[in-house]
């Protein structure tokens, strides 16, 4: 049962929420919380819309680990990153005035722990588009699948971008989007292509990531069945990546 509403939590947010950004000032808040009422935790969040993204401190550890996520109607899914794109724990749960409540939990896991977080503080800052050039991805594991983007920034509005995706045990289907010319428009590109029907996806660059959503209901995209680019995305390498397909 677990397992089946975590799906549903998943796709709500990763698949088909309607983004929105590029605000030209947003919100860094920091909270103090606890994991299973023991472990305790501190989260810097900048808050850019739907978009969520920031660190994690474990404080037992005192390293700084990259999470990326989304707020949408109160809901609140957050993905915990390591320094090798894997994703090793998952935030899901409501925000209500200052406080972040819900639970955590490690991909392909049936144990979960409740986390309650609480705003300590918050400051305005100014958005900046950062040069995207670089290689993203995500891993949830050796069953649950993996993504990965090549970003080759040629221009202020311009970027060489590819895709690709394999979704987890058991069918690892495949979803891939060849080396493509796009638009950026400040931190936002839109991949639209109508081959196998109406497929429309928004890529949307912040500070050491990129979150892909789907736009306007077009899923039509010709990947394999349940595969999808779609979903968040940490940058582990700032070079211009080599695309599988040459010119």
């Amino acid at each position: 049962m677990i397992k089946q509403i975590f799906r549903i939590f998943l796709l709500s947010f990763s698949l088909f929420s309607s983004f929105s950004f590029a605000q030209p000032s947003l919100y860094k808040e920091t909270f103090d919380g606890l994991i299973n009422n023991k472990i305790p935790i501190l989260m810097t969040l900048t808050f850019d819309d739907n978009l969520i993204y920031g660190t994690l401190v474990y404080k037992k550890v005192g390293q700084a680990i990259k999470v990326v996520g989304s707020l949408e109607n109160g809901n609140v899914l957050l993905h915990e990153f390591d320094s090798k794109t894997d994703i090793t724990g998952i935030f899901y749960g409501t925000k209500k005035g200052d406080d972040i409540t819900g639970f955590w939990t490690k991909p392909n896991s049936e144990k979960e722990m409740n986390f309650v977080l609480k705003k300590t503080s918050e400051i305005k800052i100014e958005s900046s588009y950062p040069n995207v050039t670089g290689t993203y991805a995500y891993n949830f594991g050796k069953e649950g699948g993996t993504g990965n983007i090549y970003v080759n920034q040629i221009g202020k509005d311009k970027i060489v971008v590819e895709m690709q995706a394999i979704r987890g045990a058991p069918s690892y289907n495949q979803a891939i989007i060849e080396k493509t010319t796009l638009k950026l428009n400040g931190n936002q590109a839109i991949y639209e292509n109508s081959e196998f029907g109406k497929c429309k996806l928004k890529i949307i660059f912040f500070e050491g990531g990129a979150t892909i959503v789907y736009m306007d209901e077009a899923f039509e995209c010709g990947f394999g069945n349940a595969a999808t680019v779609a979903g968040n995305y940490l940058k582990f390498d700032s070079k211009v990546p080599k695309f599988d397909k040459q010119d």
